[in-house]
């Protein structure tokens, strides 16, 4: 057992470098290890509790607190139910970040990447999305009621029962997004991209769209029937 402690159960950095000069040699293999000094941990220590003990439950402060980016340093995080109302996230990097069940209300996400982001049940009423990249998202049950959508990235979402209505999806990209049961009640839907968009059982009465949309003769005689309103392309 000391054997092994001495060997490596002790806090360490390493890298392991792999390097061909040419096919006709063997691979050079260099590892470089540092010790972990023990300021970087005193450090963490009391960067978490200064965030216990502040006074605020403010997203933004604590964040400062923890001396971390809003813009960059979020991407991938677990951010359940966390309130996020009115926060500037305008261009911020939060793929594949986990934010089931947030308080999203009023944010902006103008510019942001959300590729793949959880959002299921989350409330992003009149949130600033415009131009924003939810490629892949899931917004399963999400309100985005009054959301400026326009110019958004929605390729292959997940909006199943998602609230729409009267949210803004002007030359929003929905290629292949599943909208099955979606209120899109008096939502604007002008140049929007619709092909191949499961719209089945959505909800469009008042809903706006344009001729153009990439839809079936059928499904726009369906939506047509549901109360949406053709412009002229």
């Amino acid at each position: 057992m000391q054997e092994l402690a001495a060997f490596k159960l002790q806090p360490y950095l390493s890298r392991v470098e792999l390097r061909y000069s040419s096919l006709d040699r063997e691979p050079s293999l260099t590892q470089y290890e540092i010790e972990a000094s023990e300021t970087g941990f005193d450090r963490l220590q009391e960067t978490i509790a200064r965030v216990m003990d502040a006074k605020t439950d403010d997203f933004t402060e604590l964040a400062q607190l923890a001396e971390l980016d809003l813009l960059q340093d979020f991407a991938g995080a677990k951010l359940w139910g966390c309130n996020l109302s009115g926060v500037d996230l305008s261009g911020a990097n939060l793929q594949g970040t986990k934010l089931r069940g947030a308080d999203l209300c009023d944010a902006d996400l103008s510019e942001a990447d959300l590729r793949g982001v959880q959002l299921g049940g989350a409330d992003l009423s009149g949130a600033l999305l415009s131009d924003a990249n939810l490629e892949r998202a899931d917004l399963h049950r999400c309100s985005l009621a009054l959301a400026n959508l326009s110019g958004a990235n929605l390729v292959g979402a997940n909006l199943t029962e998602a609230n729409l209505s009267n949210a803004n999806l002007s030359d929003a990209k929905l290629t292949g997004a599943n909208l099955t049961g979606a209120d899109l009640h008096q939502a604007g839907l002008v140049l929007t991209d619709l092909t191949e968009t499961n719209l089945t059982g959505v909800k469009v009465e008042g809903a706006r769209f344009k001729k153009d949309a990439g839809l079936s003769v059928e499904i726009e005689q369906m939506l047509k029937a549901g109360g949406a309103i053709f412009e002229e392309a």
